[in-house]
């Protein structure tokens, strides 16, 4: 009788009676439970996949306990049951490491980010001031401008130095005043944004040299979240990319160099690429003044986005900000990519020349390529067609499974801390997972507004004439039609449907 029990004890006892295996056993099953949380969190294994992956750690699991479970100290059962754990363990740990990094990119990209101006007190070069302290009690000129950053700065300025201000028209003007040799002396003083400053000095020579910068005022930039939320993986949606001209982290403002609308229909796998010309005057959606498109970047990425729905009549869904950096390091953690290039030229920022036909780029060739504007026949508008040819050729090395399988801790590096989005991590996932389950291909298409250049003043620069790109109304019809055809496929087949029937039913009438 007390065999008996004996024996119904030993079933019932689930580790091993070796405290070393013991604790091998115990350590797998915590790693296990969090690999398995971690998964369910992320989401982005395909169901099919999860419950692959779960059956085989039961297997697994059973396995290793049915070898432990032994009565001897020491048995072949026991050793290769030891060894299966320890591999599992690790990797499990890799496994988590994984799903960890990807989960936590994921929060990173999505999660709101404060983007942050500099405001510069700047004094003629030959005066004596040196610091903020030193125009105490003075007049400083300022722009007027109802910008809710600039006025925060400008009180932060007064309590600082306690200086007065006088109002000045524009940018353009304010900077003229400071370098005005007939003004009185009490005119030394400026104080405007870092990206109008820099702004003005690239459209004049040695500015920057007759001038110092005697203190500056940093200002968080407030981005409304203006996502319009849907189902990424049914419903069609409309992303915004801009890319500003800067390098490092993104966290200043800045002008966005690169300006285009990414039409999404998800399940029919289709993509329209529609790029603007960094140089197009529009009319920016705060202000109700004409500016270059470019410039908008410079009062947030809420601005810019709304400027371009105010101009295409669309709704942005959502935006991705991006910049040089990340361009450099993505191209180059996919292990580069190979674009088509019509045209033979040659980079005037580095030593990179590109042939007519197939060009496979690294990251900073990558970047040359689509920076350049010089060379080109079309200048600003061909500079934008060879940016949808990186974005197409991009798109299309990610997707493939070989480089989602073999690149994908690279790829999570690559874009954290260089991109920004208002697309929540549960979006991303879901897009990834969409992709994990059947690794369809995407049909990517490219079209570009395109305009005729002049000379014009803008809201940022007042009366200063910059070179302009007018949008031809004829191709921004043509970029309305394109993306509404792919967001509703449906009515643009209805449509050729009813003119296909119109065309019938007139041909049945001809004697």
């Amino acid at each position: 009788m007390s065999r008996n029990k004996k024996k119904k004890k030993e079933k019932f006892n689930v580790l091993p009676k070796s405290t070393g295996l013991s604790l091998v056993v115990i350590i797998l099953l915590m790693v296990e439970a969090f690999f398995v949380l971690l998964m369910s969190v992320l989401d982005i294994l395909p169901a099919k996949y999860a419950i692959i992956v779960l059956a085989v750690l039961f297997l697994m699991d059973f396995l290793v306990f049915k070898l432990m479970k032994t009565p001897k100290r020491v048995t072949n059962k026991r050793l290769v049951g030891a060894i299966i754990g320890v591999a599992m363990l690790n990797i499990l740990v890799i496994g988590c490491n994984y799903l960890f990094n990807t989960y936590d990119t994921f929060q990173k990209i999505s999660e709101y980010k404060a983007q942050w101006e500099d405001y510069y007190v700047v004094a003629d070069a030959d005066s004596a001031y040196q610091k903020a302290e030193d125009i105490k009690g003075k007049t400083v000129y300022v722009v007027k401008a109802e910008s809710k950053m600039y006025n925060e700065a400008k009180e932060r300025l007064v309590t600082k130095a306690d200086v007065e201000y006088s109002d000045v028209a524009d940018a353009a003007t304010l900077c003229e005043k400071l370098t005005d040799k007939n003004e009185s002396s009490n005119t030394d003083v400026i104080f405007l944004s870092r990206t109008n400053f820099e702004l003005y000095c690239e459209n004049h020579e040695n500015y920057e040299a007759g001038t110092r910068i005697i203190d500056t005022i940093t200002v968080e930039v407030k981005t409304d979240d203006f996502a319009d939320r849907i189902n990424v993986t049914e419903d069609p949606f409309i992303m915004y990319i801009t890319g500003n001209d800067q390098y490092g982290k993104l966290e200043g403002v800045s002008r966005s160099d690169v300006n285009m609308v990414m039409a999404v229909h998800p399940v029919n796998r289709e993509i329209l690429l529609v790029s603007i010309p960094r140089d197009s005057y529009v009319m920016l959606h705060s202000y109700g003044a004409y500016d270059k498109l470019t410039h908008a970047g410079i009062y947030g990425v809420d601005e810019t986005v709304a400027t371009v729905e105010d101009w295409l009549d669309i709704d942005i869904n959502y935006y991705f900000r991006v910049n040089f950096s990340m361009l450099v390091r993505i191209v180059d953690a996919v292990g580069g990519v190979t674009v088509d290039v019509p045209k033979a030229f040659s980079s005037t920022y580095w030593d990179y020349s590109y042939k007519e036909g197939e060009n496979h780029l690294k990251g900073k060739a990558a970047l040359a390529f689509v920076r350049e504007r010089k060379n080109l026949e079309g200048m600003d508008m061909e500079r934008g067609k060879n940016q949808q040819r990186l974005l197409s050729a991009l798109l299309k090395k990610v997707t493939q499974s070989e480089v989602i399988l073999t690149k994908y801790t690279k790829i999570l590096d690559s874009v954290e801390g260089y991109m920004q989005t208002n697309m929540s991590n549960k979006d991303i996932s879901a897009l990834v997972k969409m992709q994990i389950n059947d690794m369809r291909g995407w049909n990517i298409k490219s079209i570009s507004i395109d305009g005729g250049t002049g000379m014009q003043t803008t809201y940022s620069m007042g009366s200063t004439k910059l070179s302009t790109v007018i949008p031809y109304e004829d191709s921004v019809n043509e970029a309305k039609d394109a993306i509404h055809a792919v967001l509703y496929p449906a009515e643009n087949d209805k449509a050729a449907e009813d003119a296909k029937q119109e065309i019938d039913e007139e041909a049945v009438e001809l004697p």
